[in-house]
Parts: C-alpha cells; sequence; structure tokens
C-alpha cells in the first residue's frame, strides 16, 4: 500500500511538472513574441521617422534605384541561401540536446553558406555587364552593380545566423543585434546621404559596410558559444540541402513577385505611382512583421510540441489550437490599428503629393491579414520532412497568379488592381496548402481559423468604409469613430477569452498583494 501511494505521489509529481513545464513553454512563446512584435515595430517607427529624411536628400530616380538595388540582392541572397534559413530551424529541434551535434550543423551550413556565396559572387561580377542590361537598365553605373552583388553575397549570410538564434529562442540576442544593426546603418546612412551627400550609392555602401560588421559579430558570438568549427560535415550538409533545395522556389518566387510588382507599376504607371505604391507598402510590411515576429518564437515551440505529440503525448493539441487561435485574435487587433490609423500617420509624416497613399494601406494590410493562417498551415509543411517539398509548389504556383493578375490588372485599375491581384493569390496559396496538408494532422479547426481572419478583415472595412467616402466631415468625429470600433473589438476578445482573463488578473492580484 505503501509503494502504491509512492508511485501515485510520483505520478502526480509528473503531472504537476509536465504542467509547469508546458506553461513555462507558452509563457516562452508569449515573451518572445511580444520581444520580436514591440522590437521589429519600435524598428519600423524609427524607419518611419527617416521617411522625411530621406525624402528630402534624395530625388525620386535616387529613391528607385536604391529600391531597385535592394529588390535584386533580397532576390539573389534568398537564391544564396539554399532554403537553409528554415532548414537550422528544424534540424535544430533534433540536435538541441547534443551539444556536438548543434555545432556540426551550425559549423556546416555557416561554413557551406561561406563557400557557395564567394563563388557564386566571383561569377556574378565575372558577368555583371549581363546583369547591367537586364536589372540595372538606365542607371549607367558599375559601382551600384557591384555593391548590389557584394550585399547579395553577404546579407544571406547573416540572416541565417539571426534564424539560428531564433530558432535556439534567443530572442533577446537576436533583438539586441537587430538593433546594434539598425542603428549603425542609420548613423552611416545620414553620415552619407547628409552629409557626404552619396545617393543611392552612399546607402548601398554603408549597407555592405554594416553587413560585413554583422557577420564579424556572428562569428564571434559562435565560437564563443562553441557552437562553430572549420569545417563541413558533408553527411550532415546533404541531409540539410535536402530539406532545404526544395524551399529554394518558394523564398525565389515571394521575391521575384514583390519585384516584378515594382518594375509593372513603374513601366505601365510612373515612378510617383510606385513612390506611393511603395509608401503604402510601409504599413503593411509592419503589420507583417507583427506575424513574422510572433512566427520567430511560435515556430520553435510548435515544433516542441508537435514532437511530443509524435511521442503520444495528446494533451499538447488543444494548447497548440488554444494559442493559435489566441494569436490570430491579436494580430486581427493590431491589423485593425494599422490599417485604421494609416491615413493620419502618413498626413502626419509626409508632404501633400504624398498623403493618397493612405488609400492603399487597408487593402494592403488585408492582404497580410490573409497571410497570417496561411503561415500556421505552412509551419507544418516545415515540420514534416515529406511535406516540405510541397512549400514551394503552393509558393510557386500563388506568385505565378499573381504575376499574372497583375499584368492585367494594374494597366485597368492601377496599384489597386496589384494588391487584388496579392489578395486573390494568398486566397489560393492558403486553400492549396491546406489541401496540400489533407492527409496530415494540422490540429487546427479550418473553419475557426478562417471565421477568426473573415472577422478581422470585415472589421477593417467598417472601421475605413466611412474614410474612403469622406462620411465625416470633422477630423474628430472620424476618430471618436475608429477609436470605438477598435475598443469594440478589444471587447470582443476580452469577452471570448473572460475567464482566462480574469484568472490572469486574480493571479496578479495575488502576485503582488
Amino acid at each position: 500500500m505503501q509503494n502504491k501511494i509512492h508511485k501515485a505521489g510520483e505520478i502526480k509529481t509528473i503531472f504537476v511538472i509536465n504542467d509547469f513545464l508546458m506553461q513555462s513553454d507558452k509563457k516562452r512563446v508569449i515573451s518572445n513574441s511580444l520581444y520580436y512584435t514591440l522590437s521589429n515595430i519600435l524598428l519600423k517607427v524609427f524607419s518611419f521617422l527617416l521617411i522625411p529624411l530621406y525624402t528630402s536628400f534624395l530625388t525620386p530616380d535616387q529613391y528607385g534605384i536604391v529600391n531597385l538595388s535592394f529588390g535584386f540582392s533580397a532576390f539573389v541572397s534568398c537564391l544564396l541561401m539554399f532554403g537553409l534559413q528554415y532548414a537550422v530551424v528544424r534540424f535544430y529541434a533534433d540536435t538541441k540536446e547534443n551539444q556536438e551535434g548543434t555545432k556540426k550543423l551550425f559549423s556546416s551550413v555557416i561554413n557551406f553558406l561561406l563557400l557557395s556565396s564567394t563563388l557564386v559572387v566571383l561569377l556574378l561580377l565575372v558577368s555583371e555587364s549581363l546583369w547591367d542590361s537586364i536589372i540595372f537598365k538606365n542607371i549607367n553605373s558599375i559601382a551600384i552593380v557591384t555593391i548590389s552583388i557584394l550585399i547579395s553575397g553577404t546579407s544571406g549570410i547573416y540572416f541565417v545566423y539571426q534564424e539560428l538564434l531564433r530558432g535556439m529562442q534567443r530572442a533577446k540576442e537576436s533583438i539586441l543585434l537587430t538593433y546594434v544593426y539598425f542603428f549603425l546603418m542609420l548613423l552611416s546612412n545620414i553620415l552619407v546621404v547628409v552629409v557626404f551627400r552619396l545617393g543611392a550609392l552612399g546607402i548601398l555602401m554603408s549597407s555592405l559596410i554594416v553587413t560585413i560588421i554583422m557577420i564579424g559579430l556572428m562569428f564571434r558570438d559562435l565560437i564563443h558559444s562553441g557552437f562553430y568549427e572549420l569545417k563541413i560535415d558533408w553527411k550532415i550538409t546533404k541531409s540539410v540541402l535536402k530539406y532545404s533545395l526544395p524551399l529554394i522556389p518558394h523564398t525565389i518566387a515571394f521575391n521575384v513577385s514583390n519585384l516584378y510588382t515594382k518594375i509593372i507599376i513603374n513601366s505601365k504607371m510612373t515612378t510617383s505611382m510606385l513612390g506611393l505604391f511603395s509608401l503604402a507598402s510601409q504599413f503593411g510590411m509592419v503589420a507583417d512583421q507583427v506575424s513574422n515576429s510572433v512566427q520567430s518564437a511560435f515556430q520553435p515551440w510548435l515544433y516542441q510540441k508537435l514532437k511530443a505529440i509524435n511521442e503520444g503525448e495528446n494533451k499538447e493539441i488543444e494548447s497548440i489550437r488554444t494559442l493559435t487561435s489566441q494569436l490570430l485574435w491579436v494580430f486581427g487587433a493590431i491589423y485593425i490599428l494599422i490599417g485604421a490609423w494609416a491615413q493620419q500617420a502618413i498626413d502626419i509624416m509626409t508632404a501633400p503629393p504624398y498623403h493618397s497613399a493612405w488609400g492603399y494601406v487597408p487593402l494592403i494590410v488585408m492582404s497580410v491579414a490573409i497571410k497570417s493562417p496561411l503561415y500556421f498551415y505552412q509551419n507544418f509543411m516545415y515540420y514534416y520532412k515529406d511535406r516540405s517539398r510541397y512549400i514551394f509548389v503552393c509558393t510557386l504556383a500563388g506568385c505565378t497568379l499573381s504575376m499574372i493578375l497583375i499584368w492585367f490588372l494594374v494597366p485597368v485599375i492601377g496599384i489597386y488592381g496589384a494588391i487584388i491581384a496579392d489578395i486573390i493569390a494568398l486566397v489560393f496559396r492558403l486553400f492549396l496548402t491546406k489541401w496540400l496538408l489533407r492527409r496530415t494532422n494540422t490540429i487546427y479547426s479550418f473553419t475557426n481559423v478562417i471565421a477568426i481572419t473573415l472577422i478581422s478583415i470585415l472589421w477593417l472595412s467598417i472601421t475605413v468604409i466611412p474614410s474612403y467616402l469622406g462620411v465625416f466631415e470633422s477630423p474628430l468625429l472620424d476618430y471618436g469613430y475608429k477609436t470605438l470600433l477598435i475598443i469594440a473589438y478589444l471587447s470582443l476578445i476580452f469577452w471570448i477569452y473572460r475567464a482566462q482573463a480574469v484568472m490572469a488578473v486574480r493571479n496578479l492580484f495575488r502576485k503582488f498583494a
């Protein structure tokens, strides 16, 4: 009898510990999500504050050169990363308990990137005239093309390192380096643009120099942490590449689609319209950054839970469902805030010629809202290695559809055509992803995920329609209307999760009482 009581006590203790660990993991996801989100939002705020500066010292042509160069660099760097930014997070989930295995994994990935990037950059430099005639028409600057190629070869390496930090759930270190990177870029850009008046060339030069500095900090950290050696384990590299190579079309298609959109708007319309679209897209990037920031914390947590579920711990299923629904509601609130107040933000921050850009923001934010459920479902494709090869199918199909629609819609309805094409393509990708995962236990209720997303989109629509129609003659009435609807949405979230909210308040009160 005493042994039975003792065993029962042990079992109870195990359950208590497991429950604590589950709550601890969930808190880590939430805290890391807050770290990433607040950090990225602050960075975007700082970036927004630079918009008046850059538009004062850069001509539209110079601004166009910067955007074109960074678009080219983003495309090439995605190609050079070989999809390894996704692979390192996935494979670290298998090696995190093995220090030596993690060291071999990280070393193999970083060294392979260094070797391959060097070779490709040399090839691009040799064929520089080809890229000058295809991509950089009418620029007539060898220096611009050369620096763009060099940025392509370095930025991908640092981005993969950032994914390493996120995979290890080292949110604070990742954020610290992000701020170091940003403020180095800020200071160097002010120096080259305001002081030396080097224009687009100066911005590209400062980007290259700062990226090289960050790569130096990367090596310092990896060596100090015992995660780096000057070796490539080709067995590990082959295994990682087998997982990551099918993901290349996924990342390339996305960047090609973005670059293609800018080219079409610039060619079919005007450079000034491209400027308005770029400004509106900045707000969409803030909304997308929120989702990406949360995914940076959520994805490693999800991988751990899926691993536990595969080992028979089915109780983790409910925790995944609950947290996903909660995050979707929070995303909705943030999207509504961004879409609703974009008009006021643009009016305050920019000159009158830019004020009409606000009209594109709500639709762009709605397209980002559709991405949220897409990201959650794509996580399962990333986790299940036999499904990862389908990611590029969804992305390639969606981007191809978007590019076709953009070609026909932009000449007819302008920038709205590009945004609508993106929304249609994202909806197509979401349903295609769900169909390809039909034989995989994705845990979520698709109806629930879609319902939450549609509610936030409809709420945003109701919030901004009066602004489009000019219903309110007084700005105060417009502000009051938007504020009331935002409060109503937040109240809806509180009502849905009122039990958890009351419990959280009670616990907080007991803690400080």
